[in-house]
């Protein structure tokens, strides 16, 4: 079937995948363990039904998997049905692979230990390091008995079809409509919710590069070898005689827009369970305001001046923790989401700390610094969280699409700031400020090794929230109030905090949960077996029992 019939014959059908699950929001692989959709996810899946309203369906595909089934009850009103409802057909053949091992590991985990292109290969085919679950050819015959016994025929009935169903699912759905050779794989990056249509598959497709995405993906996956790559860059370019002193202002907006990227991709919309999270308000009130607030009062006693070793600790104690942070615990195996509730609740405590801390150890310009802190620790923070959470209201699917595909430009923007703060260091100043830089960064991992809580699924992000503290804002804060050994202090702090992050990455194997950790389920609303759902007409009662899905 080829030009203008084949054009004619995909041009009705439509394939949609599931709105956000709480495996997505972790960055963990769900394959067949039944994940339901997040706040946002029923968000997403209502922006298609409106994108859909008015457009007549005679059937509709469905995955047995509830963040599928949710998602498309959310759209067509499957268990609701109303006059013209399309004919609803639950196929078991749709639900997404089984990945064996790989079931609820971390995404980032996985591909830090097995490299991007053999994580790409594991989930686009097979691969020895993904042990047990589906074969790939299993997989696919199972999918292509699918299209070819029930959508086709759908299709050449004429009637209007659409699949709701999962990311690999649609990924081989695409490759029999384009006819593509079994042993070509892509990755689509097709994001939760996102709707194809099936004649527009192929320029779809040609958008994507599979070299480029895996490059953006081991971007984000190693951002410690790109910051110590920034750090060396900018380090060789200043002792080549490049001096640049660029505008604090510029360097908050490279702030700024890196904190928004990121922000993109969290699940902002249940920030209240974590921020009201008893443990992680301990941690903060001890981390954040207690503890560098007394270290504070003891600097003050002893009368050091506001450029001592003790006095600049002092500060780095109060610093809420940095952006960074979040993307840290994604690459590390965190739930992100605790992270986020530390940097959220931290840049908050730091108007109190930062503040109390400035005026202890200070003895000039207080008040300033204190107004600069304040702008730029706390307010950097909320205002990129207020302008997230309402582009995710206004524009669910392409606000967590934009995130998911750009963690790489907020890398790289974090990186250009690193190396436009390197071209003002002083190099002469490295045996007066780098012993306290390392001292800082060593410190700080102790203090976070210390308060984070035993054998918590949360123990890796509180770890990593204090390890990592917001540089990038002490950077601009001095720099705005002349604070000169402050600011660098700083800059050559951001040397052994990313060096310092090799050891992070082995260290948090020691802190991250398993993916058959017993808690799990609980975390992610796992049921213990899948629903059973079936064939179920339009026309018939939602309270009937169902047919028994084909297989």
């Amino acid at each position: 079937m080829k030009g203008h019939d084949e054009q004619e014959l995909f041009g009705r059908l439509f394939m949609v995948r599931h709105g956000e699950s709480t495996c997505n929001s972790v960055h963990r692989i769900a394959g067949q363990r039944d994940a339901p959709l997040t706040f946002l996810g029923r968000i997403q899946a209502e922006k298609v039904a409106k994108g859909q309203r008015g457009r007549h369906f005679d059937r509709v595909y469905v995955s047995p998997l509830s963040r599928a089934y949710e998602t498309a009850d959310t759209i067509f009103g499957i268990d609701h049905p109303g006059r013209d409802a399309p004919e609803v057909v639950v196929d078991e053949r749709l639900m997404e692979r089984d990945f064996g091992s790989y079931t609820l590991e971390s995404k980032s985990i996985l591909q830090r230990r097995h490299g991007i292109a053999e994580y790409e290969r594991a989930m686009n085919a097979d691969s020895p390091t993904m042990h047990g679950g589906e074969t790939f050819q299993q997989f696919k015959d199972r999918v292509h008995a699918f299209y070819e016994e029930e959508l086709l025929p759908a299709l050449r009935r004429g009637e209007v079809v659409c699949v709701v169903s999962h990311k690999y699912v649609v990924e081989l759905i695409c490759r029999f409509v384009l006819a593509r050779p079994a042993d070509e794989s892509y990755d689509l990056r097709l994001p939760n919710s996102q709707t194809l249509r099936g004649d527009r598959i192929h320029s779809y497709v040609k958008n994507e590069n599979k070299t480029m995405n895996m490059v953006y993906d081991w971007i984000v996956v190693n951002h410690p070898v790109v910051f110590c790559g920034g750090l060396a860059a900018g380090l060789l370019a200043n002792g080549a005689g490049l001096r640049l002193s660029t505008s604090p202002y510029v360097l908050l907006l490279l702030l700024v827009v890196a904190s928004v990227i990121t922000m993109c991709r969290i699940e902002l919309e249940n920030a209240r369970a974590f921020v009201s999270d008893r443990g992680t308000l301990r941690s903060v009130a001890l981390r954040y305001l207690a503890l560098p607030i007394a270290f504070a009062a003891l600097v003050h006693r002893w009368d050091a001046g506001s450029s001592s070793t003790a006095a600049i600790a002092a500060v780095f104690l109060a610093t809420p923790s940095s952006v960074v942070a979040m993307t840290v615990s994604r690459c590390l195996g965190g739930m992100i989401m605790p992270t986020f509730a530390q940097v959220l609740l931290s840049s908050l405590a730091a108007t109190v700390s930062f503040s109390a801390v400035l005026a202890l150890t200070l003895h000039e310009d207080v008040a300033p610094a204190v107004a600069i802190s304040a702008a730029t620790s706390t307010g950097v923070v909320t205002a990129a969280y207020v302008l997230v959470k309402r582009l995710r209201e206004r524009s669910p699917i392409r606000t967590a699409k934009y995130g998911e595909r750009n963690g790489y430009v907020a890398v790289l923007l974090l990186t250009a700031f690193i190396v436009l703060v390197c071209l003002k260091l002083d190099l002469d100043g490295f045996p007066t400020y780098a012993p306290t830089a390392v001292g800082i960064a060593v410190g700080l991992r102790l203090v976070a090794a210390l308060l984070k809580r035993r054998r918590h699924v949360q123990t890796l992000d509180d770890y990593t929230a204090m390890t990592y503290p917001n540089v990038f804002v002490v950077v601009i804060i001095a720099a705005l109030s002349g604070n000169g050994p402050l600011e660098q202090v700083a800059i050559w702090t951001l040397l052994p905090m990313f060096v310092l992050s090799f050891f992070d990455s082995w260290y948090a194997r020691f802190l991250v949960v398993a993916p058959d950790d017993a808690r799990w389920p609980a975390v992610l609303g796992l049921p213990a077996h899948p629903p059973v759902r079936g064939r179920r007409p339009a026309t018939e009662d939602p309270r009937e029992p169902s047919v028994p899905a084909r297989s």
